[in-house]
């Protein structure tokens, strides 16, 4: 296991790597399940986090 690699799943997931940075994760990726996982949670959770809308907070 790779732990740098690893490290870089969050970055990958909302798109925020360096070229050169995100074709080593993207030739990672296919043989390892957990960053995987991790990219697909994580753009799940990018994804409903951009649907919510700020709401003021109350006056009291």
């Amino acid at each position: 296991m790779n732990d740098e690699l690893h490290a870089l799943s969050g970055a990958y997931a909302v798109h925020a790597l360096p070229s050169a940075e995100r074709a080593r994760f993207e030739a990672h990726l296919p043989g390892c399940p957990a960053c995987a996982a991790e990219v697909r949670r994580l753009r799940e959770t990018a994804a409903r986090l951009a649907e919510t809308a700020a709401e003021p907070p109350p006056p009291s």
